[in-house]
């Protein structure tokens, strides 16, 4: 009984040995088993983005420029001949205006009043040698026809032909220095060449004046101009300069100090680069600018807004929606993310304008608002609508 017990516990051993294999081999099959059972497919989570819906539509650039609004005409007044000053305007005064033609002032010239009187002397002479020597040649004339003779004469002096000339000539000569003499008096008197404002007043009365002395400035009130510098890309964005010549395109002159605005046109185009700056002229013109309400005065420091040339097919989006690579992303039907590049036709201080793609163009679209890099193409989101912009 004794030499049978080991045996005993051997073959417990094995048995238990046999149990815990089995045992583990059926918790791993059953483990396996669970495993392998298909696992529900995990929700896919929408990113809550915020868009922005939009249609390609027309749309125009604006150009802000600043500039002065000067005078259309700048001129120095002065004398043509010398003399002493007699007369003043009571109109001639700084500030006042005046109207072309109105005398602002009258000079003395004793040797001009008598320059004229003995042109008008030698004139009066010239016209009757004139008629004395057109006389002689035709008694001339006639009595070589009474003498039957035939051809010319040996010489033109006989029918006085020189003679007739030389006093046709003084004629000629003495009507020159008679209008001489008369506008010599003429300038005596100095009128406003056009409407003006009379800007400064550099003579008095009593005054001895020389010739091409200044005695006043004037600027003209007809039309203010305004010279605006302009980049190429800003030119970009206009329409061709005949164009805006020939319709007059019109422009807004805007005070920068206070609220009061002004209806302008594009006058003239310059026709050359600055080759230092880049940029090139538009003169914007403002027509009768003291008759406005308020008046825009020679001289105020004034900006200008330009509308460019109308392009269409574009979309009008917020300035973030551009992305940092320059990117636009947009939502398709399944409101998943897509994208395209873009290159802005111009930009203003709230909106970028985007030529829209031939496939978007037709039906209204959603744009993302506020881009991250972060966005992958295919991304399911939530839009969130802000309105069009």
């Amino acid at each position: 009984m004794k030499r049978s017990l080991p045996w005993i516990y051997f073959g417990f051993a094995v048995l238990l040995l046999v149990a815990v294999v089995l045992y583990i081999q059926s918790a791993m099959s059953a483990n396996q088993a669970n495993f392998s059972q298909q696992r529900p497919p995990v929700q896919e989570t929408a990113l809550d983005v915020s868009v922005v819906e939009v249609n390609a539509a027309e749309h125009a650039a604006a150009i802000q420029a600043v500039g002065i609004a000067n005078a259309n005409q700048n001129l120095a007044l002065t004398t043509q001949i010398s003399g002493e000053v007699i007369e003043l305007s009571p109109q001639f005064e700084v500030g006042q205006q005046v109207s072309k033609g109105q005398v602002l002032l009258r000079l003395k010239n004793i040797g001009a009043q008598s320059d004229l009187a003995s042109a008008q002397n030698a004139l009066a002479n010239a016209e009757l040698a004139f008629k004395e020597e057109q006389r002689q040649a035709d008694q001339a004339n006639a009595e070589w026809r009474a003498a039957g003779l035939t051809g010319d004469p040996a010489s033109d002096l006989v029918l006085r032909a020189p003679q007739l000339a030389a006093a046709r000539a003084e004629l000629s000569a003495a009507k020159a220095a008679l209008t001489l003499a008369q506008d010599n008096v003429k300038q005596l008197t100095l009128r406003a060449p056009f409407d003006a404002i009379i800007v400064s007043k550099d003579v008095a009365l009593g005054a001895f004046l020389g010739s091409n002395t200044q005695v006043a400035t004037l600027y003209s009130t007809d039309q203010v101009v305004v010279e605006l510098q302009l980049s190429l890309l800003d030119w970009q964005k206009l329409p061709s300069a005949n164009t805006m010549l020939q319709q007059h395109w019109s422009a807004t002159v805007n005070s920068v100090n206070s609220a009061a605005d002004w209806s302008g046109y594009v006058k003239q185009a310059g026709l050359h680069v600055d080759s230092e700056s880049g940029l090139r002229s538009l003169f914007v013109a403002v027509d009768q600018p003291l008759q406005q309400s308020p008046a825009l005065i020679p001289g105020s420091f004034v900006k200008v807004d330009l509308k460019g040339a109308t392009q269409d097919n574009l979309w009008q989006l917020p300035n973030s929606a551009l992305s940092q690579k320059s990117e636009i992303w947009y939502l398709d039907q399944d409101n998943r993310l897509a994208n395209f590049d873009a290159s802005p036709e111009f930009v203003d201080q709230e909106f970028v304008y985007i030529k829209a793609p031939e496939a978007l163009r037709h039906s209204p679209q959603k744009v993302l608002v506020q881009p991250y890099n972060s966005y992958l193409k295919g991304m399911l989101v939530n839009p969130q609508q802000r309105g069009t912009p």
